[in-house]
């Protein structure tokens, strides 16, 4: 039972290690990665939904767009307009680690179709000021929200910071997961595995925890901006979601690392084997031989007595033992 116990005490902490990466792959690594790949757009951090951004003055230099009421409107006005098209940008932009995709949404359908995806980067940051800017053809630069402004000075260096402990977590989550093969062999396997464990839980926790709060006070900031400038931002559920279940599947296999360490060593096979052997030895103990001393023809001698010696009689007669095996 010994060695089926440890198999099983190393088997739950490798497949959830296993797991942990399936998860974080998905969740994170492979979004956006492809335009025609319909699944793959699926995974995304956060879409920001630009079909009705309101920039009055860059409207305004567009000719034969818009009449003087739409230009005169305070707000936005959702019924008359779809101000995107105008300006020249997108309906939509949705946020990966390495890149970013944009589309058209179908007014029928309901569906967000991905149509252009940026190059895949690993210094990529969604700067969504100079990705609009740089599509829109009315020639002058879109006037952003001073909140949306002051925020995208720190988007870089904590887009940058969650890319890195990603990069480390996902590392040392394999390096966790071929380690892990050792803990079938004995308890220093999983022992130099738990302390791999616990850096790949930090560092995806790390990561997590910053992604999700750079994208949701993105998606905030603009939502508190959307009646004067009407972009709308929308967190993906589905990504975070199998994200978080990754961070906490990677929390499950770094307890049962550390479980096998301290438990399920395999040696009660070992011991049981040798007691076994044990109790089938043959007990030891004395049986009783013909003394030298007693013969015909007169009475025997009295032996001589050493030291350390101890003489055993019965009936007066000397009976010497001698150790053997019964």
């Amino acid at each position: 039972m010994g060695r089926a116990a440890r198999a099983v005490c190393v088997s739950f902490p490798l497949l959830a290690t296993a797991a942990t990466i399936a998860l974080i792959v998905i969740s994170v690594f492979i979004g956006q990665t492809n335009v025609n790949n319909a699944f793959l757009n699926r995974f995304y951090f956060l879409r920001l939904d630009t079909r009705y951004i309101d920039a009055p003055n860059e409207l305004g230099d567009i000719p034969g767009q818009l009449d003087d009421i739409i230009r005169d409107a305070v707000g936005i006005n959702l019924t008359i307009q779809n101000t995107a098209n105008l300006i020249g940008v997108s309906d939509f932009y949705q946020a990966g680690l390495f890149n970013y995709c944009s589309g058209t949404y179908d007014n029928v359908t309901g569906s967000w179709d991905v149509k252009n995806c940026s190059s895949p980067s690993s210094s990529f940051v969604f700067n969504i000021i100079d990705i609009i800017n740089q599509e829109a053809d009315n020639g002058r630069n879109l006037t952003f929200p001073t909140q949306v402004n002051d925020f995208f000075k720190a988007v870089s260096a904590l887009t940058r910071a969650q890319f890195i402990c990603f990069i480390f977590g996902i590392g040392a989550t394999g390096l966790e997961f071929i380690l892990g093969w050792f803990g079938f062999l004995s308890r220093w396997g999983s022992c130099v595995t738990t302390f791999v464990a616990v850096f790949a839980f930090w560092a995806l926790v790390a990561a997590s925890t910053i992604n999700i709060a750079l994208y949701l006070t993105l998606s905030k900031t603009f939502d508190a901006t959307f009646n004067t400038f009407g972009v709308r931002g929308t967190i993906n559920r589905e990504t975070y979601t199998i994200m978080f279940i990754g961070v906490a599947v990677s929390f499950a296999a770094m307890l049962f690392w550390t479980f096998s360490t301290c438990c399920c060593s395999g040696r009660r096979d070992k011991i049981l084997m040798v007691e076994r052997v044990r109790s089938a030895s043959p007990v030891k103990g004395y049986e009783r031989v013909t003394s030298p001393y007693v013969g015909g023809g007169g009475p025997a001698p009295a032996p001589h007595q050493q030291y350390g010696q101890t003489e055993y009689k019965t009936g007066g007669a000397y009976e010497p033992l001698r150790h053997t095996q019964v």
